[in-house]
């Protein structure tokens, strides 16, 4: 049977100081991005050896939010190893394998975004619209697929969230808040369709994902068992999960330990 585990990466497998918790010690942490020269992403010993030891019974299917930019910076978790052969980046809207972009899948995705009308030329006026607050700090592009915001949280009214979404839903965007960012991400651009794609290019039979935010839901909805990290967006919003999803004991780097486990054991036993 081959087995594609599909994980998210930051705040899932990989943490920053101000992720990862205060259950963890130092002599246990393993660096696995540098951001301006100083240390910034972190797993810990037992979760990279359990990530590289799962390579060699499934296939590791990354998949995130980070651009190709930010996703190279990470490449030292695979230091001495071969890299994966597949990576989902931006969402979904860009597909890597062995390194370069997978050109028709990202035409296909460009495609339905402005047949759907959602392009960053009309989002834009729209966050300026509706965002003009002291509580935007910064508005990033990303490779012009989708917008974030990052935010001063103290400030943010979290109780407008819903509303927000609403209201940008029925413009065809989906709204996520992660941290100190707000994501504005075209419905068309899921990572669940990106890992579909995937598991038919490498004939997988069987699907383990991971996650932490209401972006990785289609994802874990997809697959045929879902790891959801306790202390992410998507448990604290109460979603409504499948039966086949489960919720982490642990918070913060410990859940990313937590799920590589049940990975391995998944693999060595199907």
């Amino acid at each position: 049977m081959k087995i594609l585990f599909a994980s998210d990466l930051d705040r899932t497998l990989i943490y920053s100081r101000n992720s990862m918790g205060s259950n963890v010690r130092e002599e246990e942490l393993v660096e696995v991005e540098k951001l301006k020269g100083e240390p910034y992403s972190f797993m810990t010993k037992n979760s990279h050896k359990a990530l590289m030891d799962i390579g060699s019974t499934a296939f590791f299917l990354p998949v995130t939010t980070r651009t190709e930019v930010q996703y190279n910076r990470v490449m030292n978790i695979f230091s001495g190893t071969v890299p994966p052969q597949f990576a989902v980046i931006s969402n979904g809207a860009v597909v890597l394998e062995n390194g370069e972009p997978v050109k028709e899948w990202s035409a296909e995705i460009r495609r339905k975004c402005i047949d759907q009308k959602t392009v960053l030329e009309t989002l834009l006026p729209l966050i300026e619209r509706y965002f003009s607050e002291e509580w935007v700090l910064n508005i990033k592009q990303a490779d012009d697929w989708f917008v974030y915001l990052i935010i001063d949280r103290a400030r943010f009214p979290a109780e407008q969230l819903a509303s927000f979404s609403r209201i940008f839903r029925e413009m065809g965007w989906s709204i996520s808040l992660q941290g100190r960012k707000l994501y504005f991400m075209p419905e068309s651009i899921t990572k669940a369709r990106a890992m579909e794609y995937v598991k038919q290019r490498l004939q997988a039979d069987y699907v383990v994902a991971a996650g932490d935010s209401l972006l990785d839901l289609d994802l874990l909805e997809s697959a045929d068992e879902g790891l959801l990290a306790a202390h992410g967006e998507a448990v604290q919003n109460d979603r409504a999960l499948s039966s086949h999803i489960r919720v982490t004991k642990h918070t913060g780097i410990k859940a990313g330990e937590e799920i590589l486990a049940h990975v391995a054991n998944i693999a060595q036993h199907r």
